[in-house]
């Protein structure tokens, strides 16, 4: 009988397309400059590092210290897209004088005044003669030698490249796994790298959708959860509820299934993306009109307010229903408001969204508890 292990990694052995060899920062920077290494693809995070961390680098590969690979993915095209490393070789290229500016989009004219401003660097602890050292400069004492700067184009880092054959669960899982950088990527941030490779199209009209004024107004979620793509996460989250049968365990990994439902979605076209756009404003232009910013926080009866903070479960537990029958609480907006006021301290909520209610079994009790709360509109 064969081995059961050796089957299994057989199996996912061929789901997984990876090559890797090292390549010179040199020739890094020459497939920037000519468009085959796309540095900030739109699911990256923008340039962060401070000057303290970009002289580190330096002096690491001045004097020869290991720095970890890159990852690239290989897209249809034969052109890579970064995955994990976007600091280390935003900085190498800052300090060469090459970067490009870039938009949230990810966009660049290309032009000379696109290339960001150069910077000196600041003492580092090993090379404190690297205090305001320039790549080049025309004052000898402010530049780096000839020598020093080929020595870093001929330095070499490992890159580690995804192929476009990786099956789409293979990709998932190896961004989240070589997502190893300083500045780790949320869920949704990963989540952001399969959807752009799957559709960039679609990913473009998510992230629109995401950026929707009344949307964003309507569910004031924090700074950081926002920084994270929090957003983008919840429109994803939006069209599962509307259409995922969620026909999935209750223990199921809730990043995974959001990832793995969307792409379900998407791979079937069972989303009209020009028509549930109308319908995703016509919800949130209704729901900030009726109920501002509230909700999707907790309304004390009490009290006679809504307070705390943004919950998932509420989201959970007014997004599929009302969008089913939208068009009649358009003209009911009293009744909706009652509905909603009402949702937090009905049995179905408090049931749902109890301690030890795994967050898969807590949005299929609450969608399809949804569906029988706003059902006065059909």
């Amino acid at each position: 009988m064969e081995n059961t292990l050796q089957k299994e990694i057989e199996n996912m052995s061929k789901a997984i397309k990876t090559d890797n060899y090292p390549m010179s920062i040199g020739e890094l920077a020459n497939l920037y400059q000519v468009g085959d290494l796309d540095i900030s693809p739109i699911y990256q995070r923008m340039f962060r590092w401070d000057i303290t961390q970009q002289s580190a680098l330096i002096e690491s590969i001045l004097l020869n210290i290991p720095i970890p690979p890159i990852y690239v993915y290989q897209n249809e095209k034969g052109k890579w897209n970064l995955i994990d490393g976007q600091q280390r070789l935003s900085t190498i290229f800052k300090f060469m004088g090459i970067l490009k500016k870039i938009s949230d989009d990810g966009e660049t004219d290309g032009g000379l005044k696109d290339i960001m401003e150069r910077e000196p660097l600041t003492r580092t602890k090993f090379l404190p003669s690297l205090e305001g050292k320039y790549w080049e400069d025309e004052d000898e004492q402010k530049s780096l030698t000839e020598v020093q700067r080929r020595y870093i184009k001929r330095s070499k880092i490992l890159i580690i490249i995804i192929d476009k054959s990786s099956d789409e669960f293979a990709q998932y899982e190896m961004f989240q796994r070589l997502n190893t950088g300083g500045s780790h990527l949320s869920p949704q941030e990963i989540r952001n790298c399969i959807l752009v490779m799957k559709n960039e199209e679609i990913y473009k009209k998510m992230r629109d959708l995401s950026r929707y004024e009344n949307f964003v107004k309507a569910i004031p979620i924090s700074e950081k959860d926002a920084d994270e793509q929090g957003y983008l996460e919840l429109v994803v989250k939006y069209f599962i509820l509307r259409y995922s049968d969620l026909e999935v365990s209750d223990s199921e990994n809730y990043n995974n299934f959001l990832t793995d439902e969307i792409l379900r979605l998407i791979n079937a076209d069972i989303i009209d993306l020009e028509k549930e756009s109308e319908v995703f404003k016509k919800t949130f232009d209704l729901l900030y009109r009726v109920m501002d910013e509230n909700a999707f926080k907790k309304y004390d009866k009490r009290k006679e307010k809504s307070c705390g903070a943004v919950l998932v479960g509420a989201y959970e537990a007014i997004i599929p229903g009302l969008t089913e029958n939208i068009d009649h609480f358009q003209e009911k907006k009293e009744e909706l408001k009652g509905l909603i006021q009402g949702i937090y301290s009905s049995d179905q909520y408090i049931a749902a969204t109890r301690r030890g209610i795994r967050p898969i079994g807590r949005i299929k009790r609450l969608a399809r508890s949804s569906k029988e709360n706003f059902a006065s509109g059909k």
